[in-house]
């Protein structure tokens, strides 16, 4: 099976663009990476980090890294789930409230994310039919 993956420069930092091309990828805003991180940081800050203007702690590049494998982890187990299903459908929110009332187990991801993640999926699995809720 064929997951996509963003590979990040060697070292333990990350380029502004490659910060910005993973926190895209994986369906995040700024501000909701900056409220992921742990402990919090502000948008504004992230959007430093993008541009160039503060480097990225090592820490952070660290954490950004495992969101990125722990979503490619749930992609794959998606995909396996839906493999070989007659109608594959996935359900995605519409917006934060609604995807965390359904899913509070993924409640640390926003809605973008969960899109995000369909999206991949949508290239693992043929004819995979993605709809919000009635």
């Amino acid at each position: 099976m064929m997951t996509t993956s963003y590979t990040t420069s060697v070292g333990g930092t990350v380029t502004p663009a490659e910060i910005k091309v993973i926190r895209e990828g994986l369906g995040f805003t700024g501000d909701a990476l900056a409220g992921y991180l742990s402990p919090p940081v502000s948008g504004r800050t992230v959007r430093h980090w993008e541009t160039g203007k503060y480097n990225v702690p090592d820490g952070v590049a660290a954490e950004i890294r495992s969101l990125e494998q722990t979503t490619t982890v749930f992609v794959e187990e998606l995909a396996a789930t839906l493999q070989g299903q007659d109608d594959p459908t996935l359900t995605v929110y519409r917006d934060d409230t609604a995807f965390h009332a359904a899913r509070p187990d993924l409640a640390a991801y926003p809605a973008a994310w969960h899109r995000a993640v369909a999206a991949r999926v949508a290239r693992l699995i043929p004819h995979l039919r993605i709809e919000f809720p009635e």
